[in-house]
Protein backbone atom coordinates (compact mmCIF):
# COMPACT_ATOMS: atom_id res chain seq x y z
CA UNK A 1 0.00 0.00 0.00
CA UNK A 2 2.63 2.14 1.12
CA UNK A 3 4.41 1.85 -2.27
CA UNK A 4 1.64 2.35 -4.34
CA UNK A 5 1.04 5.23 -2.73
CA UNK A 6 4.37 6.83 -2.85
CA UNK A 7 4.24 5.93 -7.15
CA UNK A 8 0.80 8.04 -7.23
CA UNK A 9 2.47 11.13 -5.74
CA UNK A 10 6.04 10.67 -7.45
CA UNK A 11 3.79 10.14 -10.40
CA UNK A 12 1.93 13.43 -9.20
CA UNK A 13 4.78 16.12 -8.64
CA UNK A 14 6.04 14.41 -12.43
CA UNK A 15 3.16 16.06 -13.64
CA UNK A 16 2.97 19.03 -12.21
CA UNK A 17 6.26 20.06 -12.77
CA UNK A 18 5.85 19.27 -16.59
CA UNK A 19 3.04 21.06 -16.73
CA UNK A 20 4.71 24.37 -14.96
CA UNK A 21 7.54 24.08 -17.19
CA UNK A 22 5.08 24.22 -20.43
CA UNK A 23 4.23 27.71 -20.58
CA UNK A 24 1.64 28.12 -23.50
CA UNK A 25 2.38 30.60 -26.32
CA UNK A 26 0.01 33.65 -26.00
CA UNK A 27 -2.69 34.06 -28.35
CA UNK A 28 -1.83 36.38 -31.87
CA UNK A 29 -3.61 39.20 -31.38
CA UNK A 30 -7.09 38.91 -33.59
CA UNK A 31 -5.77 41.21 -36.58
CA UNK A 32 -2.45 39.16 -36.51
CA UNK A 33 -1.48 38.10 -40.06
CA UNK A 34 -1.73 35.06 -40.89
CA UNK A 35 1.17 32.59 -41.04
CA UNK A 36 3.31 31.86 -44.00
CA UNK A 37 6.02 29.39 -44.02
CA UNK A 38 6.81 28.83 -47.95
CA UNK A 39 10.04 28.94 -48.81
CA UNK A 40 9.12 31.60 -51.51
CA UNK A 41 7.43 33.68 -49.03
CA UNK A 42 10.44 33.31 -46.40
CA UNK A 43 12.50 34.35 -49.76
CA UNK A 44 10.56 37.55 -50.40
CA UNK A 45 10.69 38.34 -46.84
CA UNK A 46 14.22 37.96 -46.30
CA UNK A 47 14.93 40.34 -49.75
CA UNK A 48 12.85 42.89 -48.42
CA UNK A 49 14.66 42.75 -44.94
CA UNK A 50 18.13 42.51 -46.77
CA UNK A 51 16.91 45.75 -48.54
CA UNK A 52 15.96 47.75 -45.83
CA UNK A 53 18.20 46.25 -42.70
CA UNK A 54 19.99 48.98 -40.73
CA UNK A 55 23.57 48.73 -40.01
CA UNK A 56 22.11 48.84 -36.25
CA UNK A 57 19.37 47.43 -34.49
CA UNK A 58 17.76 46.16 -31.58
CA UNK A 59 14.64 44.32 -30.77
CA UNK A 60 13.01 42.14 -28.17
CA UNK A 61 13.23 38.77 -28.94
CA UNK A 62 11.41 35.96 -26.95
CA UNK A 63 12.13 32.05 -26.97
CA UNK A 64 9.37 29.73 -26.16
CA UNK A 65 10.63 26.02 -25.90
CA UNK A 66 10.81 23.57 -23.29
CA UNK A 67 14.35 24.59 -22.63
CA UNK A 68 16.40 26.54 -20.23
CA UNK A 69 17.01 29.47 -22.74
CA UNK A 70 13.35 30.32 -22.73
CA UNK A 71 12.58 33.47 -21.85
CA UNK A 72 12.40 37.55 -23.21
CA UNK A 73 15.39 39.37 -24.07
CA UNK A 74 16.63 42.73 -25.00
CA UNK A 75 18.94 42.28 -28.23
CA UNK A 76 21.15 44.48 -29.65
CA UNK A 77 22.95 44.23 -33.28
CA UNK A 78 25.63 45.93 -35.11
CA UNK A 79 27.34 45.14 -37.96
CA UNK A 80 25.75 41.80 -37.98
CA UNK A 81 26.23 40.64 -34.58
CA UNK A 82 24.73 40.26 -31.17
CA UNK A 83 26.72 43.06 -28.88
CA UNK A 84 24.43 43.53 -26.36
CA UNK A 85 21.89 41.18 -24.66
CA UNK A 86 19.80 41.54 -21.74
CA UNK A 87 16.80 40.31 -19.68
CA UNK A 88 13.68 42.09 -21.08
CA UNK A 89 12.11 41.96 -17.59
CA UNK A 90 15.00 42.99 -15.13
CA UNK A 91 17.70 44.88 -17.45
CA UNK A 92 20.00 42.27 -15.76
CA UNK A 93 22.58 41.73 -18.62
CA UNK A 94 21.52 37.70 -19.93
CA UNK A 95 23.99 35.06 -19.29
CA UNK A 96 26.59 33.85 -21.66
CA UNK A 97 24.61 30.16 -21.95
CA UNK A 98 21.14 31.67 -22.83
CA UNK A 99 23.27 34.34 -25.14
CA UNK A 100 24.63 32.05 -27.23
CA UNK A 101 21.24 30.76 -28.29
CA UNK A 102 19.86 34.30 -29.50
CA UNK A 103 19.29 35.22 -32.73
CA UNK A 104 19.96 38.02 -35.01
CA UNK A 105 17.28 38.28 -37.77
CA UNK A 106 19.74 37.18 -40.38
CA UNK A 107 20.64 34.13 -38.32
CA UNK A 108 16.48 33.27 -37.67
CA UNK A 109 16.30 33.47 -41.41
CA UNK A 110 19.08 31.10 -42.24
CA UNK A 111 17.35 28.84 -39.40
CA UNK A 112 14.30 28.57 -40.69
CA UNK A 113 16.06 27.96 -44.29
CA UNK A 114 18.13 24.97 -43.02
CA UNK A 115 15.21 23.86 -40.47
CA UNK A 116 13.28 23.71 -44.18
CA UNK A 117 16.27 22.31 -46.08
CA UNK A 118 15.98 19.55 -43.55
CA UNK A 119 12.17 18.74 -43.64
CA UNK A 120 11.32 19.69 -40.29
CA UNK A 121 8.28 22.10 -40.36
CA UNK A 122 8.61 25.82 -40.32
CA UNK A 123 5.93 28.17 -39.05
CA UNK A 124 6.63 32.21 -39.91
CA UNK A 125 4.39 35.48 -39.76
CA UNK A 126 6.79 38.23 -41.37
CA UNK A 127 6.31 42.45 -41.02
CA UNK A 128 4.61 43.30 -43.50
CA UNK A 129 6.89 46.61 -43.95
CA UNK A 130 10.77 45.64 -43.27
CA UNK A 131 10.36 41.85 -43.92
CA UNK A 132 11.76 40.61 -41.05
CA UNK A 133 10.02 37.31 -39.36
CA UNK A 134 7.85 38.44 -36.52
CA UNK A 135 7.01 34.75 -35.68
CA UNK A 136 8.76 32.00 -35.90
CA UNK A 137 7.67 28.08 -35.35
CA UNK A 138 10.65 25.43 -35.76
CA UNK A 139 9.57 21.97 -35.33
CA UNK A 140 6.42 22.01 -33.01
CA UNK A 141 6.23 23.62 -29.96
CA UNK A 142 3.09 21.50 -29.07
CA UNK A 143 4.63 18.13 -28.79
CA UNK A 144 7.80 19.82 -26.86
CA UNK A 145 10.12 19.65 -30.02
CA UNK A 146 10.35 22.80 -31.16
CA UNK A 147 11.19 26.47 -30.91
CA UNK A 148 8.87 29.50 -30.74
CA UNK A 149 10.20 33.24 -31.71
CA UNK A 150 8.98 36.03 -31.45
CA UNK A 151 10.95 39.34 -32.60
CA UNK A 152 8.84 42.93 -31.40
CA UNK A 153 9.75 46.47 -31.00
CA UNK A 154 12.43 46.11 -33.72
CA UNK A 155 13.47 49.79 -34.04
CA UNK A 156 17.16 51.36 -35.45
CA UNK A 157 19.65 52.51 -33.64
Amino acid sequence: MRHTILIAAALALALALSAAACTPAAAPPPDAPAPSSTPAEASAARRTWESRRPAAYAYTLEISCFCVHRGAYAVEVRDGRITSARDAATGAPARESQVEWLLTVDALFEAMRMASSAGTPVRAVFDPAQGYPTEVEIGMLANDSGTLYRITHLRAL
